[in-house]
């Protein structure tokens, strides 16, 4: 056996089904022993016969095949190894983004709760003014002046709620704002 037939009849033969290795291992080695039986002729080699010739042919087909499958098989190891550290990648992102998407809640949430407290503070101060303001407007001997005053501080109270209303509502928009591409 030559070199080359040995080390490709080996790789097909480790690479192969078993039902397959003993067809390949015997035409092997008939096309081997009928190589080398007519090689030992100079005249032969020199000028081979149409059947060497298609020996020959059928012999350099067997091995571009065998690097053909090789090529494959190496192809798609490497696009399984790709997908493995797509996926491992995925994971790690998948984690990462859980992780961040927790401390973004923890931390939104207590800056709601800082913004509510704060509103609150704002709102109560704001109610006794209006109360204490309110109760004093017996002092207008006036009708037209307490009714203008009293039109105005309760004027004062749903603008300042509304006004509330649109600072929490801005505050969920900037929370709910996402980052794109």
């Amino acid at each position: 056996m030559t070199k080359r037939s040995t080390t490709y009849s080996t790789y097909v033969q480790n690479e192969e089904p078993d039902l397959v290795q003993a067809q390949i291992s015997k035409n092997t080695a008939l096309v081997d022993q009928t190589l080398q039986g007519r090689s030992r002729n100079l005249l032969r080699r020199l000028f081979p016969p149409e059947e060497d010739r298609v020996i020959r042919e059928h012999d350099v087909e067997q091995v571009r095949l065998g690097f053909e499958y090789r090529r494959k098989a190496l192809q798609m190891a490497v696009e399984t190894k790709l997908q493995a550290v797509e996926e491992m990648c995925n994971h790690i992102l998948v984690t990462g983004k859980s992780e961040i998407r927790r401390e973004r809640q923890e931390f939104f949430a207590e800056q709601r709760l800082q913004l509510q407290e704060a509103m609150n503070g704002c709102a109560e101060r704001f109610n006794q003014e209006v109360e204490r303001r309110l109760s004093g407007l017996a002092r207008y001997s006036n009708a037209h002046l307490r009714e203008r005053e009293e039109e105005r501080l309760l004027r004062s109270v749903d603008e300042f709620q509304d006004m509330l209303d649109r600072l929490a509502q801005g505050f969920m928009q900037i929370i709910e704002e996402g980052v794109s591409r």
